[in-house]
């Protein structure tokens, strides 16, 4: 797991090739809720209600396009108390064209307490950004029932529905990982996958409804991380998995993926996973559709972009030093070799010029127009100085480029 904080990058790489072990005790497994076999579902926090945006933007232009410099330069300049620097950066169109932006580790000005928190949220308007605050200045998804951090993955904006109340104009479903936090900062463990639904009203604000858990909590280190990338496709939503093998040599991870409907995404019981022939309800059936050889990182982007599937990662995991592209007809496979598209070392090597610089988990924004007509993409980043980061977050914000689809 590699979205973290500057200090705790180096370490976290050794975590990615299997060289430390979580070191905190195991929570227990919640008890399990009528309908929701092993699962549990949670409400909102007390303050959720609360949730505004700062600054206020104007309405998108709807033939508006952006470029990966304008969105550079426009994340250069935040400086949001409570928003400094953060990774990941997910993001869903929302129906009026804004773009709702989930965010991991997050940090904040001097004197806030804590310093870090665990998640945020964005909503952008063109190249103007707001965060999403509440009246506590918590992280935007609290942690659960047994304190595990949530972390976003991927995000998909769906239609409401007449369940989702009378004035709903989005429902935005987001992915997260469960994250055992350990007695050290460099200690991570994934223990599942929960997915939280957002809904923005009449108002335009997101605010969260309800968090429900995917995946039962198990410590096991390689298990499948169910959600790391969301696709939807006519009636369903696919959700991919990835999976750290844990062999010599290998950061890459293996990807799965499967499949619940669009109009019920966080029902684990109707979630389908594909065996490399066709979908059935045995998860342990479950084939790779990518290996682990060249395999991505933990958390990665897989969309449909016109006829064509198209994967966003680094071939070989975090510790690469290419964002890499693979295509595929078919949500399933077979995909291809995967291509480097854009130079982003991940600072783990030898070279004075990078060691101290971080780059993972590239992700594509294809919902972002851009005026090259070029495919937008992220990448995280951070430092291994802590004190660097302190004094210019600008060393853990996201980068932006656009590449052309191959």
């Amino acid at each position: 797991m590699l979205r973290r904080f500057a200090v705790l990058l180096p370490a976290v790489c050794l975590l990615l090739t299997g060289c430390i072990r979580l070191q905190a005790p195991a929570p227990e497994p919640g008890p399990p809720r009528a309908g929701e076999p092993a699962l549990v579902s949670t409400p909102p926090p007390p303050d959720a209600a609360s949730a505004r945006l700062e600054p206020s933007c104007p309405a998108p232009d709807p033939e508006g396009t952006v470029s990966a410099a304008q969105l550079n330069r426009a994340f250069d300049r935040i400086d949001f108390p409570t928003w400094q620097s953060a990774d990941l950066g997910a993001t869903a169109m929302l129906s009026d064209g804004r773009v709702f932006w989930a965010w991991g580790d997050t940090g904040r000005e001097k004197g806030y307490q804590p310093r870090l928190v665990d998640n945020s949220v964005f909503v952008t308007s063109g190249t103007c950004i707001s965060q999403v605050v509440t009246d506590e200045e918590t992280e935007f998804f609290p942690r659960s029932q047994r304190d595990l951090t949530h972390w976003p993955m991927s995000v998909v904006r769906l239609d409401p529905t007449e369940a989702d109340g009378e004035g709903v104009r989005d429902k935005v479903v987001v992915y997260l990982s469960r994250i055992q936090r350990g007695d050290r900062q460099w200690d991570f463990l994934f223990r599942g996958t929960s997915v939280a639904v957002v809904t923005v009203g009449q108002d335009g604000v997101p605010r969260l409804e309800r968090t429900v858990e995917l995946t039962p909590d198990t410590a096991e280190f390689d298990q499948i991380n169910w959600g790391a990338a969301a696709a939807p496709d006519g009636e369903w939503l696919h959700l991919y998995g990835t999976r750290y093998t844990n062999e010599a040599f290998i950061t890459g991870r293996e990807l799965y993926v499967s499949r619940v409907p669009l109009a019920d995404p966080t029902n684990a019981e109707a979630q389908q996973f594909w065996d490399g022939t066709q979908w059935q309800v045995d998860q342990t059936k479950a084939a790779p559709v990518i290996s682990a050889v060249d395999g991505t990182s933990q958390t990665l982007s897989v969309d449909r972009i016109g006829d064509r599937w198209v994967a966003i990662s680094k071939a070989g995991g975090d510790l690469a030093d290419y964002i890499t592209m693979w295509t595929s007809d078919s949500p399933t496979g077979p995909w291809s070799e995967p291509v480097p598209v854009v130079y982003s070392p991940g600072g783990h090597d030898d070279d004075p010029d990078t060691v101290d610089q971080l780059t993972y988990t590239p992700l594509s924004h294809p919902d972002i127009p851009t005026a090259s007509g070029a495919l937008l993409i992220s990448v995280s980043r951070n430092t291994t100085d802590i004190e660097e980061l302190y004094d210019r977050p600008q060393s853990g914000r996201v980068l932006f480029h656009e590449v052309p689809l191959v």
